[in-house]
């Protein structure tokens, strides 16, 4: 995996789909890839077939940069989150390990 190529870290309330250059520092919640955000916020993440290589050695608890991804509209009946977009893993996402190991200044429910 790539490099890390930007140095501000975007919380996940300010994504916005018109842009794939974002960076957010996000952890696995859970195996199907849910990220909890520096900022308190969940995401759903999902990945094709062909980039799962990028993904599958993610362990739960661990805090990764997410960098170059794309975001869709979360619609439908099954949003396993609240947040208004969905993460889609690309083919230039970089995904990096994070300083961070430990969660006690954040509040998830």
């Amino acid at each position: 995996m790539a490099m890390v190529t930007s140095d501000t870290i975007t919380l996940l309330n300010d994504v916005k789909p018109y842009k794939p250059t974002w960076k957010v520092e996000v952890k696995v919640l859970h195996s199907w890839i849910l990220f909890l955000a520096a900022g308190v916020q969940i995401i759903h993440c999902t990945c094709k077939r062909l980039f799962l290589a990028r993904v599958q050695k993610l362990q739960v608890g661990q805090w990764r940069f997410i960098e170059n991804f794309a975001l869709t509209a979360a619609a439908g009946k099954y949003q396993p989150t609240s947040h208004k977009y969905k993460m889609a893993i690309i083919s230039n996402s970089n995904i990096t390990n994070s300083s961070l190991k430990t969660d006690d200044n954040f509040f998830y429910h």
